[in-house]
């Protein structure tokens, strides 16, 4: 009887109630929007890092500390002897960093020289084209990022110096054999890549590397003591922190958009319970209780929501399949921020249980701010709801 009541009432406001609906979905399909919009981000960040980089794992070693340029000329380890034939078969690739110094053009550039083995394939980073050759004897790459910010192009040739473990320095002339589109900044900007054999002789460094990019967590067991498995959790600790810092930016726009849908339920609920105070003293004289009263509004409420959740579905589904199967493409420029993920069109994937929690946060907001004003009722007395008071 109490639903088939509210339904009914909900129908006799006509567009009043058609508006308060209307603007619930649209609220629905902005916060979900949003949500689907921010996880995606995060997982395909994470995917391109994992496939670029991290691998299955990551073995880094102790002495390497991300935030200090300085202790970056001692970041380096002799490859464990147990992985030695797992870096021949392509399960493990190590990696060297440096710091070094180029020169393009004549002029004078600090950077990062990083050697990766050309035959590597457990990444998907084009290390083939490091592979020396004749015309190039020793290839290097960049990346879209910083080519342009050394104003290199394919094919150009610069020099590039480090200091080796001697504490002399060595020089040699790179030609550039590809420059690449990498998603993952950490790989690209201010950063130079050569063979690992190359960049190891260069440094005079034979058998050292700063990572080790695992096929699988299983493979840390070969790790020495000067190796350290580097969890996602921490890998990831600047991403998530990126993504919890611009989320709590975004939480200010969530809660103004739920207080104006909030609001609208409410101001309808207050002036439903204004004209309707003969009605509300008719159902209290024909013995329908206080309680019943008040849930009879609150139910109506509750079909606010439910409608706005038909809505949301029947309007927001062409704009939730447009950005799952087209994406959204932030513009040029976005992908210098130093985060992965903004080189190309993000493709949505919308979570099931923050939608879930979503509608549910949403439902029973709705039911409170119809019970809100609905509460008054258990202090009218049908005498005075009759008469109009």
């Amino acid at each position: 009887m109490i639903f088939k009541l509210a339904f009914k009432n909900i129908l006799g406001y006509g567009w009043r109630s058609l508006i308060n609906v209307f603007i619930i979905a649209l609220v629905l399909i902005g916060l979900i929007w949003m949500e689907g919009m921010w996880f995606s981000w995060l997982n395909l960040a994470k995917t391109q890092s994992t496939q670029w980089e991290f691998g299955g794992g990551l073995l880094r070693v102790k002495s390497y500390d991300p935030y200090d340029v300085f202790a970056l000329e001692h970041s380096h380890a002799p490859i464990p002897a147990q992985a030695g034939n797992l870096v021949a078969s392509g399960e493990i690739v190590p990696v060297l960093f440096s710091p070094a110094v180029i020169y393009p053009g004549g002029r004078m550039q600090n950077a990062v020289v990083k050697g990766i083995p050309s035959q590597q394939s457990l990444l998907r980073f084009p290390s083939q084209a490091l592979m020396p050759t004749e015309a190039n004897p020793y290839p290097a790459i960049v990346g879209k990022t910083m080519a342009k910010s050394a104003q290199l192009q394919e094919g150009d040739a610069f020099t590039i110096r480090v200091k080796d473990s001697s504490g002399a320095f060595n020089a040699v002339d790179l030609q550039i054999s590809q420059i690449m589109d990498c998603p993952v900044p950490s790989l690209d900007q201010g950063t130079v890549w050569m063979d690992l054999q190359a960049l190891q002789d260069l440094k005079q460094l034979p058998g050292m590397a700063t990572t080790l990019a695992l096929r699988d967590q299983s493979l840390a067991s070969v790790a020495s003591p000067e190796f350290k498995l580097i969890p996602p959790n921490e890998f990831f600790a600047d991403l998530n922190q990126m993504v919890k810092t611009k989320a709590s930016g975004q939480a200010s726009l969530f809660v103004m958009m739920i207080f104006l849908a909030m609001l609208a339920i409410f101001d309808t609920q207050a002036l439903a319970i204004f004209k309707r105070r003969r009605e509300i003293g008719m159902l209290s004289a024909l013995g329908m209780t206080k309680a019943r009263i008040i849930l009879l509004f609150t139910t109506e409420g509750a079909l606010y929501m439910l409608g706005a959740t038909v809505l949301t579905a029947v309007m927001g589904f062409p704009l939730f399949w447009y950005f799952a199967r087209i994406g959204f493409s932030l513009p040029k420029g976005y992908d210098s921020f130093g985060v992965a993920g903004f080189n190309e069109a993000l493709k949505f994937v919308y979570p099931l249980p923050l939608i879930l929690f979503t509608l549910m946060l949403m439902f029973l907001l709705t039911v409170f701010v119809s019970w809100l004003p609905a509460r008054k009722i258990a202090r009218l007395m049908p005498t005075e709801a009759l008469r109009g008071k």
